[in-house]
């Protein structure tokens, strides 16, 4: 099979899956490792293998929580292989995160979790969810990571505080970052649904006898704009009548509106949008 229920390219998750492979095979946290004490050593090594265990098991496991162990797991080892400082390790870590986080990669992992007839396509994360998502995510792994070495290295006075620091985050944080995996654009045989709980206060339903026409657009329209403010790429989908929806606080603050719309069209932003529209075009097109 060289696509998943979705559509996304199975070959491309094969390539995800041999280059995570490679980069076992190329340790860059043994090589950091290399010539520290042997307790630094052994915490360098424990991440680094447990992190890409973690991620290779994702890989063959697609599910939503699996994209998030993607997401957070991978680009902390490609920073691994930038902090060596050797130039030879540079190319492989940004080819390995290209091919990681691809949208194929992501729509195959989510459609993983998907439920009988569901064919999910992954959402873009709204523009005000980026700078915080990236933030946090950062001080996760710093202070885990950093904490645990702080610790080895017999520096217990900082290696406490950023411990628990790192405790703190590790219990909020991973569950913040999963939300960002568990938004899709669903279609299913009664309809269309946006499962969005980040731009929207409730899940939207549209019946598949409410829904219209569905095109591309580069650039926001008279539409409602459920993409999160993101640029570049949409749906549009027109309703044959109006439908209440009920936006989400940053959604209302974004858009300067209230908190329910009756909306006759609106717009997402899936990772994959031409793909997307293609399967809900064809879902809902006359006849079928």
């Amino acid at each position: 099979m060289s696509r998943s229920a979705n559509g996304a390219s199975m070959r491309l998750m094969w390539a995800a899956r041999a280059v995570w492979a490679a980069v076992g095979m190329l340790a860059p946290w043994d090589t950091v490792a290399d010539g520290r004490t042997a307790a630094v050593s052994a915490v360098l090594r424990t991440w680094g293998w447990t992190s890409w265990l973690a991620v290779m098991v994702a890989l063959f496991v697609p599910a939503a929580l699996s994209l998030t162990a993607v997401r957070t797991l991978a680009p902390a080892v490609a920073v691994t292989a930038f902090f060596m400082g050797n130039p030879v390790w540079a190319f492989p870590a940004v080819v390995m995160l290209r091919v990681l986080l691809s949208r194929d990669v992501a729509d195959v992992l989510v459609q993983g979790s998907a439920y009988g007839a569901e064919t999910r396509f992954a959402l873009r994360t709204p523009v005000p969810y980026l700078a915080p998502a990236v933030l946090v995510w950062s001080a996760l792994v710093a202070t885990t990571v950093g904490g645990s070495l702080l610790l080895a290295a017999g520096n217990p006075a900082a290696g406490i505080p950023v411990t628990a620091a790192g405790a703190l985050l590790a219990w909020k944080v991973p569950v913040r970052l999963h939300r960002l995996s568990r938004r899709w654009l669903v279609v299913v045989p009664a309809g269309l649904v946006v499962h969005d709980h980040l731009v929207l206060g409730e899940t939207m339903m549209v019946r598949r006898d409410h829904l219209g026409a569905v095109t591309l657009q580069e650039s926001p329209g008279d539409e409602a704009d459920l993409t999160g403010a993101v640029p570049g790429r949409r749906v549009r989908i027109v309703m044959t009548q109006p439908d209440k929806i009920i936006l989400a606080p940053i959604t209302i603050r974004t858009l300067g509106t209230t908190e329910a719309l009756h909306v006759v069209s609106f717009a997402v932003a899936p990772l994959r949008a031409a793909a997307a529209a293609s399967a809900v075009g064809a879902a809902f097109s006359p006849g079928q």
